[in-house]
């Protein structure tokens, strides 16, 4: 981050917030706002040296101070400030201090250079007082010999032992962790951890999720499973595994077969080639024949909890997920106009540079493959130092010289178009010739629908978002189809009675403006015979794309060798497990727990919980900006907040899982099986419509899956069985790792409650505003400085996307502190822990390594370049570097300098 050292230059940084810490400078230091200060009498805070300052007199004026101010500080020494390590040691007034030499000599008076003779008895006294001293010395010595032998007791139980051996096993203490922790935390892992076949990126996560698919397959083939629930399992299993037996010719003969099923209005041969015109299609018929195996070609129908009323279930509308990631075309079209009305080429032929330059490193350009190439790579390491400065007045901002991925689309198109050309060969018997003219056709009605998706996210405001009407104004709206048939005939795939949908009937609109878009789209192309057939065969490929991945490379690509298909899928096993648990997710948990003797962490865990929400109400919630009011609502809403840990006890209830999965019959047949996943998955959303949204007991994933949840309207933080192994948790091993680990994920769900998303439920999981209008401005002025400081990180020549990884950041950044925090309050009642044998480090340094050993990562070319594109969180690297270097411990627990990379001047907090 650029460190700006006089008050004049913040006017000119309107978006960046500043914590005063030790560094800031005297002048500065009357306008830094005290956590600590007391309200005044509207629950506000008095901000220093503004006598007349009151929230309620101007927020715009009041904003604009914070603005030009240095905020959010925690680290005052006086008054009962708030310290991020509120129990650390603190070496002001030790002994060490007390301590004064003199180095001049005893004595200089004349007097005391002149001795008298000593007499006999004198020198007698004088003898035996040094006989005794000797003595004395002698013994002392003694004594201290054994003191200074004496070992410190150190942590040795079989919990710390193996916690020892995983975390010493991931690092490099030779790399300096002031300036680059990724290494000094996960350059061993990095050294001896190869990526696996079928991953582009690899992290723990991933590894600790192979590991349990390992074990869950394991169990499914070796475990006794008498019938019910857990031998679907193995059939469901038994049935993917066998996939790869299949003849290549009977697989796309069914796909064939379920093309011409959903085709309403045909028989056998009713899947045209190129060209034909389709006055008989009936899209609604074979929209709904498709959307009725969960898939979502031009819109997508979901029934759930009534954000304004979570008690109560309703019917949700929303236009179909695009394949590309958001905006990606919007930027596409600006960026050609920019290009058009410059004459600032950098090529003889006049296209842009950056479209078509290889990445670089220090200048160096790296090849655009997929081999293997890691962050361990020279070729392709991870580079945070700053731009060189270019010529001129002023330091142009990191993107204008490091792009976002996102501005370069050519080669997701490229991949779309190939793929999209496999399908039409294999499916439609088409030439190469024809299927990608065919292909081009179907990527300009995608590009058209993906800008339709690209409009404001709404994420600062969820309830523009959010839009019910009546049926029969959704009708006049979009007339792509009859709604009120549609909804019915869909209703009608529940196994149980539900309510029949007329013209009154209420259903909500998701981001409306993008629906009626693509019914635009829908009713231009329906009206042209040529383009009519290209709408059709689109929602056709929707269908065949989204079951494609369930199948072997080959099947439509039949050149690609084994090693090659290894390569890009992986293991035949752990798909087959991932999809098994996916489709059966409450039974194969009940498999895992019952195989495993993970339960002895419940107790535990839930403890982490009580800590780290303590810290968050406790510290977290204590911000100079936050009026009374909304304070304690946030408090409210984190005491509402449920906690689900390991898995729902129902699951090991055989009648429960026996009959929770009667409908869903298997057989051995793999892509029958998949047909009767899908419409099982729909029967049961179908449903719920009639019944009252159960918040207590309704979970996001199965347990056995690596990935903790907060849902904004349950209000409920999630962190399943799967989780509960090395390197996130240690049952028997120290308290610092499982705070630093486990307890900053714990942290990072919790403060998603309170994210810009989050932030807009309250506790029961109510879309309504109950912030102050004032408090809400300002928790958004928080949130520049972080997106600022994220952008400014880059990956060999792109750079992270602040917003798009805004409200995971935040939460980083805030479950660390709260994590900290907990594990300070826990050392405070029970004490300090005891050093763990093997590790050269205290209690703190571990917290704050176990941390950042949750994000050792390592990527291909191809699978940094996506993830940069697609994902909400930043990479490994930077989830570590962010929040260590916005950690006011963090420095003080290593001896950074002042001028570390990891100890910057401005440090940013949201909480």
């Amino acid at each position: 981050m650029t460190s700006y050292g006089t008050h004049e230059e913040f006017d000119d940084i309107p978006d960046v917030t500043f914590v005063c810490n030790n560094r800031t400078p005297n002048s500065l230091r009357t306008t830094c706002i005290e956590e600590s200060e007391p309200l005044n009498e509207n629950g506000r805070a008095n901000i220093k040296g503004n006598k007349n300052s009151d929230y309620s007199e101007s927020a715009r004026g009041l904003i604009k101070h914070f603005k030009n101010s240095t905020y959010n500080t925690i680290s005052g020494a006086s008054r009962g400030e708030m310290q991020e390590s509120p129990y650390a040691d603190n070496r002001w007034g030790s002994e060490d201090d007390m301590l004064e030499y003199e180095d001049g000599p005893l004595c200089t008076c004349g007097p005391c250079k002149r001795r008298r003779a000593l007499t006999g008895p004198e020198k007698g006294l004088i003898v035996l007082a040094l006989v005794a001293f000797v003595v004395i010395i002698v013994l002392a010595a003694h004594m201290g010999g054994k003191d200074e032998v004496k070992v410190p007791p150190k942590c040795e139980s079989p919990g710390c032992l193996s916690a020892a051996s995983s975390i010493l096993s991931a690092m490099d203490p030779s790399a300096d962790p002031c300036e680059d922790f990724h290494q000094y935390a996960c350059g061993g892992w990095l050294r001896e951890t190869p990526i696996p076949p079928g991953y582009p990126m690899w992290d723990r996560f991933q590894e600790l999720a192979y590991k349990n698919w390992f074990m869950l397959k394991t169990f499914i083939e070796t475990h006794k499973m008498d019938g019910g629930a857990q031998k679907k399992v193995r059939d469901f299993y038994r049935s993917c595994m066998a996939e790869s037996q299949v003849s290549r010719a009977e697989t796309l003969s069914e796909f064939r077969s379920l093309l011409t099923n959903v085709t309403s209005g045909g028989g056998a041969g009713a899947l045209p080639g190129a060209g034909t015109t389709h006055q008989k299609w009936d899209m609604t018929g074979t929209l709904l024949s498709i959307h009725k195996l969960n898939t979502w070609p031009l819109f997508q129908v979901m029934i759930g909890p009534d954000e304004r009323n979570p008690n109560v279930n309703i019917i949700k509308i929303e236009a179909g997920h695009s394949p590309f990631p958001y905006n990606i075309f919007k930027q596409e079209a600006e960026r050609a106009l920019n290009e058009r009305s410059s004459n600032n080429t950098d090529s003889v032929n006049g296209t842009d540079p950056d479209a078509t330059s290889q990445p670089q490193v220090n200048g160096t350009k790296i090849e655009m493959t997929d081999n293997k190439t890691d962050s361990t790579n020279p070729e392709y390491n991870i580079d945070t130092t700053d731009t060189p400065e270019p010529t001129t007045t002023k330091k142009a901002h990191i993107k204008d010289t490091h792009p976002h991925p996102t501005e370069n689309v050519t080669e997701l198109v490229r991949d779309y178009l190939r793929e999209t050309t496999e399908l039409l060969q294999a499916l439609w018997d088409q030439t190469k010739e024809q299927a990608e003219k065919e292909a081009q056709n179907i990527l300009e009605l995608e590009k058209q629908l993906s800008l339709a998706h690209d409009i404001e996210l709404h994420i600062h405001n969820r309830t523009q978002a959010y839009n019910a009407m009546a049926v029969k104004d959704l009708q006049s709206k979009c007339t792509m189809i009859n709604w009120s048939s549609y909804i019915n005939s869909l209703l009608s795939a529940g196994s149980e009675a539900v309510p029949v949908v007329n013209p009154e009937t209420e259903v909500i609109v998701l981001h409306e403006k993008a629906l009626e878009q693509v019914c635009d789209i829908v009713h231009e192309y329906s009206s042209n015979d040529e383009k009519k057939s290209i709408l059709e065969r689109y929602v056709l490929l929707g269908l065949a794309r989204s079951m494609k991945p369930f199948f072997d490379l080959t099947t439509f690509q039949p050149d690609v060798n084994h090693d090659e298909e290894m390569e890009a899928e992986g293991e035949h096993w752990r798909r087959c497990t991932f999809y098994t648990n996916k489709a059966l997710g409450l039974a194969t948990a009940a498999v895992y727990v019952n195989a495993t003797t993970i339960d002895a962490s419940l107790a535990q865990i839930t403890t982490l919980v009580t800590y780290v929400k303590r810290a968050f109400k406790e510290y977290l919630l204590r911000k100079i900006w936050m009026d009374t009011k909304t304070r304690e609502n946030a408090e409210k809403k984190l005491d509402e907040m449920i906690e689900k840990v390991s898995y729902p006890s129902f699951i090991l209830n055989n009648t429960f899982l026996s009959e929770f999965y009667t409908n869903f019959t298997i057989g051995n047949n793999w892509f029958n099986n998949l047909l009767k996943w899908r419409r099982f998955t729909i029967t049961n959303m179908v449903n719920s419509l009639s019944k009252p949204f159960d918040r207590l007991n309704s979970w996001i994933n199965p347990p056995v899956t690596v990935e903790s949840d907060y849902s904004p309207v349950r209000n409920d933080i999630i962190f399943p069985i799967a989780l509960f192994h090395l390197p996130i948790y240690s049952h028997e091993g120290p308290s610092a790792l499982n705070f630093g680990a486990i307890g900053s994920i714990i942290g990072h769900e919790i403060t998603h409650a309170f994210d810009i998303q989050g932030r807009q439920y309250d506790g029961q999981g109510r879309l309504r505003d109950w912030w102050d209008p004032v408090t809400a401005e300002m928790f958004n002025e928080t949130t520049h400085c972080m997106k600022d400081q994220y952008d400014h990180f880059k990956i060999g020549n792109m750079t992270i996307h602040g917003a798009q990884t805004l409200e995971e950041n935040i939460a980083d950044n805030g479950g660390l502190r709260a994590a900290h925090i907990a594990y300070e309050l826990w050392m405070k009642e029970h004490g300090e822990e005891e050093p763990v044998a093997g590790l050269d480090l205290d209690a703190r340094q571990l917290f704050f390594v176990s941390y950042a050993q949750l994000y050792c990562s390592k990527w291909t070319m191809s699978g940094v370049t996506d993830f940069l594109m697609r994902d909400a969180h930043s990479p490994g690297p930077y989830r570590i570097e962010g929040a260590l270097s916005n950690s006011l411990a963090f420095p003080d627990v290593f001896k950074c300098s002042y001028v570390a990379k990891y100890n910057p001047p401005t440090k940013c907090r949201v909480w």
